[in-house]
């Protein structure tokens, strides 16, 4: 038994749940990353300082295992040489809080957009789907051009750019034209099994973080727990730098002014 679709098109159950899971887990992908930014813009300055000063009782850390080295070897602690170990070994730390800050600044600057615009860019990114998703026309998977505007849709959705979204649909109807690309759907091998594990990361998606983050953003209470946790972390980890501090002023290292 066949379903008409868009245009009198005729798709099958089959073809009909695929299409629908797909989407529903692209917008839940879109709804997580949303949830991340207002949870990084509400507690994104706490995450910082957490991080800093747990990447500093790392560093503190590192330098204390390697000047314990040289004194278990009776040899004196070279400070430039502590210097390049300690750069070298903290430098993916250094990048994660430059990642970190850079995801704050973007969700502090974020824009709102109103409801009418928010259905418009669900309603073309719908319309895109049906026309060119990579999952539903295998049989347009090797055009480059349709490709490229397919990432391109996939990110300005993800940005909420309803004027992105609707010169790329503009790009993609050309394209279609230029192909001479019917309304027909190309066969979808495994397609059971394919909503089967398109079900599982919907599953996985609204279980795990950020999409968890929901619960925590529309509970007051919620909010100030996870803000007084983030303080805690702050406390503890200065409590314990200045206790590395102790244990690092109790080596000699020698500085080389030459």
């Amino acid at each position: 038994m066949t379903e008409a679709g868009e245009e009198g098109v005729s798709v099958s159950p089959e073809r009909e749940r695929y299409e629908q899971v797909l989407l529903r887990r692209d917008n839940l992908r879109k709804e997580a990353e949303e949830i991340n930014l207002r949870y990084i813009a509400l507690f994104g300055e706490l995450m910082i300082r957490s991080f800093e000063l747990k990447i500093e009782c790392i560093k503190k850390k590192k330098m204390i295992a390697y000047c314990q080295r040289f004194q278990n070897k009776g040899l004196p602690v070279d400070f430039t040489g502590l210097d390049t170990f300690i750069t070298q070994e903290m430098a993916s730390y250094d990048q994660q809080l430059k990642a970190l800050m850079a995801d704050v600044k973007t969700a502090k600057s974020g824009r709102e957009i109103s409801p009418l615009d928010y259905m418009k860019i669900k309603k073309i990114y719908y319309r895109l789907v049906k026309k060119i998703h990579p999952d539903l026309h295998p049989d347009l998977a090797d055009d480059e051009l349709l490709k490229d505007y397919w990432n391109r849709i996939v990110n300005a959705y993800q940005r909420n750019s309803l004027k992105d979204l609707t010169e790329l649909e503009d790009l993609v109807d050309l394209r279609l034209e230029a192909l001479g690309v019917g309304s027909g759907f190309a066969e979808i091998s495994d397609i059971k099994e394919k909503t089967e594990r398109i079900e599982n990361e919907i599953v996985e998606i609204i279980s795990s973080e950020p999409y968890v983050y929901k619960m925590v953003l529309n509970d007051p209470q919620e909010i100030e727990d996870r803000k007084q946790e983030f303080e805690e972390d702050i406390e503890a980890y200065e409590d314990y730098s200045k206790e590395l501090d102790q244990v690092l002023s109790g080596f000699e290292i020698e500085r080389n002014f030459s």
